[in-house]
């Protein structure tokens, strides 16, 4: 039986040409993704990933480990597989897009037919970096301030990020941990970083173009690491593009299967 708490659906679509499925960052939440339901194709459904421990899963143990949130994730998406889907994720939620993907091939589940990597570094490259989930609370919520994807009041309320703080550490240890295999996917892959964006360096974003067989392609959006939150229209507008392609692509196809049908009846009379 589907787990629905993962999924959430701003806007339901009855019978969906597509559905861009969309992972958050590090400490945040599927409602990152919500004001894209209104804007998209009438025929195309977002659905915004909510792993535990935030939202309205805020008392559940949010997952620390990539294999675990992954294995449950993968048991509950696939019977939403059955369309064509695209799969978008920032920062953490790149890699956990891109661990799923890699399980799917592994089954030979369906594939997405386009992959949006923002705002992360390649999954398989090792990076020595200090692991930040280690660090002491004070120092923790240090370096949350730099990286400016939380905001001051919450930094500043104790109350708030005694609430946070072991979800923060819980997705950080992820994302501080996770390395992935070198597996190839067999769709193309768009690469969104900040230009602003200190922490990722372009060797890093110029090696997901190592995972697919297709294209991939590094889009600069002006901003830091959280330009998803402050450069929305932008980031929306190349994720519009691939979508208008795939709908196009989608009913090309059907077109060709209808024309082929008809072709296979002609030829039995």
């Amino acid at each position: 039986m589907v787990d629905n708490r993962w999924f959430c659906i701003p806007r339901p679509v009855r019978q969906p040409k597509l559905r861009l499925f969309c992972f958050p960052y590090a400490g945040g939440s599927a409602t990152t993704y919500y004001p894209w339901a209104a804007l998209l194709d009438p025929e195309v459904e977002l659905v915004a990933i909510q792993p535990p421990g935030r939202s309205g899963r805020i008392n559940e143990t949010a997952y620390s480990n990539m294999q675990p949130l992954v294995d449950s994730l993968i048991e509950n998406i696939v019977p939403m597989l059955n369309v064509p889907f695209i799969f978008f994720g920032h920062s953490l939620g790149s890699r956990v897009a891109f661990e799923l993907a890699t399980r799917l091939k592994a089954r030979q589940l369906p594939a997405p037919t386009h992959f949006f990597a923002s705002g992360s570094r390649a999954p398989h490259i090792t990076v020595e970096e200090k692991q930040l989930y280690k660090l002491p609370d004070e120092e923790f919520i240090s370096e949350l301030q730099r990286l400016n994807g939380t905001p001051e009041a919450v930094l500043q309320n104790q109350e708030l990020m005694q609430l946070f703080l072991p979800l923060l550490r819980a997705d950080f240890q992820i994302a501080d941990t996770y390395v992935s295999d070198k597996v190839v996917l067999s769709c193309p892959i768009s690469i969104l970083a900040g230009t602003e964006d200190v922490d990722i360096k372009p060797a890093q974003l110029e090696s997901w173009k190592e995972l697919t067989s297709c294209a991939g392609e590094v889009h600069y959006v002006p901003g830091d690491h959280f330009f998803i939150e402050k450069n929305k229209q932008l980031v929306f507008k190349l994720l519009s593009e691939k979508i208008e392609s795939a709908l196009t692509k989608n009913v090309a196809g059907m077109l060709a299967g209808s024309l082929a049908n008809q072709s296979k009846l002609a030829m039995n009379h």
